[in-house]
């Protein structure tokens, strides 16, 4: 198929010797334009493969494109040892081997751990911090210790300015007003007050909480704490700078690394005048730009600069010809907390006015026909506009000539689109339910439920959807995914966990307690009368029964450990009565991880260690829908799409506090608000729904209750293309 933007992607593929920015929108084919370059570099053999770097964002992306590409190569040239001599990863993956192998250079033992839960690792270095666990007591008035690890988290996203402060406000002389406020009949205005004079006897613990909604009342706390909390958040900042260095200290000696120190070890060991005669001259070939941050391009650049250049500054000392090219797409940055979308733009525009890059646009994509193409035209201009911080919208073209016999579906709020009267139901929740209830694919004219995806941009909303359909008769079966799901959050995990540490732990009340709620479904009254008089009948036989198990136990190996509780709990009727499913995948990880153990402390602390987790879920049940966040949707693709609750209020994440807000550090939700930039996070939404609407391939389907539209609903934002 001859595609109108051939020429483009033709220069793209062929010209080794020049360095390119592919702004590439969604379904325009950048893994196959990426692919074919390798295969062209690979068959003409016009650089050298160990210098070839090519990075992408997860390892299955990393491990898609070097499957592909191999599948080329093989086409191409049967001897394999040249092309293998090529890097494909992650940029973490990336920075950990250049510090195994060239660490040294900056005396980093070759055999550090790499931490995936950096909470451990904090406990770790707040107990080994002698002398220096000291926090300023101001701050310990309005921040818990542990709190300060999010600072630490964050610092690698952004970088905050030192503050230094020799004021020492008293805040016991301010406090007057609030304990004389009359309560009336508030009770969380009195609980306040009463935590309030027990602080003012006790004042090394932490300033209380306000937990009222009281306009009036918050307003006078502001009033008389706000200058206190302000200082705070200032000498705040003093202190935290100190306790990164100490922190990233302690990680060093150690040689317990988090993913950050990864990249700014490695570009410690850049900036190293002799591993930088080695670290230069790579070739960079970098997928998903739009969603590397700043320290990772600065490495990235960097290893694509001259031996003769020292000063990694590449703005004013960019890589040479041919050494750097990056693909991606701005509209589809959505990552806020992670990447940095405007500096992507900064390199994207000043390399290309330098002529370090030539700027390349994909426009044609294979994914959707014109009727869709011509939609997604008309609604971005407008939304993606380039404006307050945003991006600007890319237009496509269509690569088929295919017109699909049903149109888009919009209910609701969005005119000029089909609507469907969705009154006689209390809500698009119960519309969704009767909407899919005794259907099959073949109404959908697919082949399998797995054709079609429902998508939220909420978490939680998936969890509703699930619930619902379980509780329905004659249903459609879902398959949930979650870009934040651990394997601590599927019971046959979790479950199983509880039971074997009281198996260890017999005192261990709190899983126990887990056990009787969740297991056996024992009310919390009941539980908690057991803990008091210990006479629940059916709690004691409980006990009785894991007393039994445990003699069992004490001979058995982990592996048959784990069948013996699986059976005698028969945990997987419990689960699929209870949850309406069971994960096969997660029962054999457990499998793996007790026949891995030693002996069952280990399998315990490996069962810990894994439950923190993220899971992956590749496998595609073929008998149910598929069910997905926005975020977790990117990169895939369904004939059908279905987005409900478009008129639900999008409410920014809740912020742990304390955290960095424009270079200032936040202690409360007043400061958050007065110092963040709103603008930034409706932009990060407003891409999120492009990414939401272009994983079609036929159909886009908007479930609206009639409801009035909330401002910051989706709704709203597609409202926005009308009334321009």
């Amino acid at each position: 198929m001859d595609l109108p933007d051939r020429v483009i992607r033709e220069r793209f593929i062929r010209e080794h010797d020049r360095s390119f920015s592919v702004v590439a929108p969604a379904g325009t084919g950048k893994t196959t334009a990426i692919t074919r370059r390798i295969v062209d570099i690979v068959a003409r053999q016009s650089i050298p493969l160990e210098k070839l770097i090519v990075v992408t964002y997860t390892n299955k992306a990393a491990g898609e494109l070097q499957q592909r590409t191999l599948l080329e190569v093989q086409k191409i040239d049967g001897n394999l040892n040249y092309y293998n001599k090529i890097f494909f990863g992650t940029i973490h993956a990336f920075a950990d081997q250049l510090l195994r192998k060239y660490g040294h250079f900056i005396d980093i033992n070759p055999d550090f751990e790499v931490e995936k839960d950096g909470h451990l690792l904090w406990d770790d270095f707040l107990q080994n911090l002698k002398g220096g666990s000291f926090i300023p007591p101001i701050i310990g008035k309005f921040v818990p210790r542990e709190a300060l690890y999010s600072l630490v988290r964050d610092h690698y996203h952004q970088e905050i300015a030192n503050f230094t402060t020799n004021s020492k406000t008293s805040l016991s002389s301010c406090l007057g007003p609030l304990l004389e406020y009359p309560a009336k009949s508030n009770m969380n205005i009195v609980h306040f007050q009463e935590n309030l004079r027990y602080w003012l006897q006790n004042q090394e613990l932490p300033f209380p909480k306000i937990g009222t909604n009281s306009k009036e009342f918050i307003a006078l706390y502001e009033y008389l704490l706000g200058p206190s909390e302000d200082e705070c958040s200032q000498i705040c900042g003093d202190y935290f700078n100190d306790l990164v260095q100490k922190f990233e200290q302690f990680r060093f000696r150690e040689g317990r690394f988090t993913f950050y120190d990864l990249i700014k070890f490695s570009l410690y060991l850049v900036r190293h005048e002799n591993a930088k005669k080695i670290l230069c001259d790579f070739f960079v070939i970098l997928d998903e730009a739009q969603d590397t941050d700043p320290q990772q391009f600065e490495l990235l650049l960097g290893i694509a600069q001259p031996p003769s250049i020292m000063n990694v500054d590449f703005f004013h000392n960019p890589p040479l010809p041919g050494h750097f090219c990056m693909v991606g797409d701005p509209q589809q940055s959505i990552y806020a907390d992670r990447a940095d979308v405007a500096f992507y733009q900064k390199i994207h525009e000043t390399f290309i006015a330098n002529g370090t890059l030539e700027a390349l646009h994909f426009s044609a994509t294979l994914r959707f026909g014109e009727n869709i193409i011509h939609q997604i035209n008309q609604i971005f201009p407008n939304i993606l506009n380039g404006k307050n911080g945003q991006v600007s919208f890319s237009p496509l073209t269509s690569a088929i000539n295919q017109f699909f016999g049903v149109e888009n579906t919009f209910f609701g709020h969005v005119s000029g689109w089909l609507c469907l009267d969705t009154v006689p139901f209390e809500d698009e929740l119960s519309f969704l339910c009767h909407f899919f209830r005794k259907k099959n694919p073949q109404d959908f004219n697919l082949s399998s439920w797995s054709e079609m995806a429902i998508l939220c941009p909420r978490k939680n909303w998936l969890h509703e959807i699930q619930n619902a359909f379980f509780l329905m008769a004659d249903m459609p079966k879902l398959q949930l995914h979650s870009a934040t799901q651990t394997y601590g959050e599927f019971p046959e995990f979790s479950w199983f966990y509880a039971i074997i540490t009281v198996l260890f732990s017999p005192q261990n009340r709190f899983e126990f307690s887990g056990i009787l709620h969740e297991i056996f479904g024992f009310p919390d009254a009941i539980i908690a009368r057991h803990f008091r008089s210990g006479a629940v009948e059916e709690v004691v036989a409980i006990e009785d029964f894991f007393a039994e198990i445990r003699l069992k136990c004490v001979t058995l190996s982990p592996l048959q450990i784990l069948n013996l509780l699986f059976d005698k709990f028969d945990l997987i009727a419990r689960i699929i009565s209870i949850h309406g499913n069971f994960c096969d995948k997660i029962h054999k990880e457990l499998q793996l991880i007790a026949a891995e153990s030693i002996c069952n402390a280990d399998f315990l602390f490996r069962l810990k260690k894994k439950s923190q987790e993220i899971y992956q879920s590749e496998w595609i049940e073929r008998d149910a829908i598929q069910l997905y966040t926005f975020h977790k949707a990117k990169g895939l693709e369904w004939p059908i799409v279905i987005i409900p609750f478009i008129n639900r209020k999008q409410m920014p994440v809740v912020h742990t506090f304390p955290c960095i807000v424009n270079q200032k550090i936040a202690i409360n939700k007043r400061q958050y608000e007065e110092w963040s930039d709103h603008c930034a996070y409706v932009n990060n939404l407003q891409r999120l729904l492009y990414v939401a609407l272009t994983r079609q391939k036929r159909q886009a389907i908007f479930i609206d209750d009639g409801r009035e539209m909330c401002p910051s609903s989706i709704a709203a934002l597609l409202g926005k293309f009308e009334s321009n």
